[in-house]
């Protein structure tokens, strides 16, 4: 009989001198970990969750996940990649946020570490420290790009941050595009209308998903 799937997420370390468990962890670290690891695990693909299930181990804090088999495989396909550190330009790249930001905050907090382990023992697993060093390689996750977007404007301007909320004719997705004031009002674009923007944007070579557009 073939075991449920699972990957093991471990918090190790103290906060102000106190070991980290399920008993003495704070209410923020809980809440920052377990949406970091629900993070980690659904990636830029969202991969649904509700036929998830959670177990809390006593020893440090360790977040047991029993996944669908087809969600494990998606992970295990990055976790092989982690045994190269040069590897955040390859991996999903929500997965590999979640990286960064473990690798910061144990950077910045030597008695904290991180782990990551799947019941798969083919998989040897990675562990985050303030020694590691996750870094982009070769090949680099995302690339200046223009492109002409057509849609319909759903919003214009901002009090702080200028910018138009466009609904692509494509997909239905909403982009936000930002601006500046002096050329929104230069440009009177309306309201509900159909327009086709110029724009620039940085591109994920992997999923053609857009950012800082």
């Amino acid at each position: 009989m073939n075991k449920t799937p699972s990957i093991e997420f471990v918090l190790h370390g103290k906060v102000d001198g106190v070991e980290i468990t399920p008993k003495t962890i704070g209410l923020s670290q809980f809440n920052e970990f377990n949406q970091q690891v629900e993070a980690f695990i659904s990636g830029s693909q969202k991969l649904k969750l509700d036929q998830a299930h959670v177990e809390i181990d006593k020893s440090s804090y360790l977040l047991r996940v029993l996944l669908p088999v087809v969600v494990a495989a998606s992970i295990e396909t990055d976790l092989k990649l982690m045994a190269r550190q040069d590897v955040l330009g390859e991996l999903d790249y929500k997965r590999a946020e979640i990286i960064q930001k473990w690798q910061a905050r144990a950077k910045n907090n030597p008695d904290l570490n991180y782990e990551v382990r799947s019941s798969n023992h083919e998989l040897a697993g990675f562990q985050i420290n303030q020694r590691t060093d996750y870094r982009v390689g070769a090949i680099v996750p995302w690339v200046a790009v223009e492109k002409y977007l057509f849609g319909q404007i759903m919003d214009i301007g901002g009090v702080q941050k200028a910018n138009i909320h466009l609904k692509l004719d494509r997909g239905g997705k909403t982009v936000i595009i930002g601006s500046s004031q002096g050329y929104l009002r230069e440009q009177t674009p309306k309201i509900y209308h159909k327009a086709l923007l110029h724009v620039g944007a940085q591109q994920h070579h992997q999923t053609g998903e857009l950012r800082n557009v």
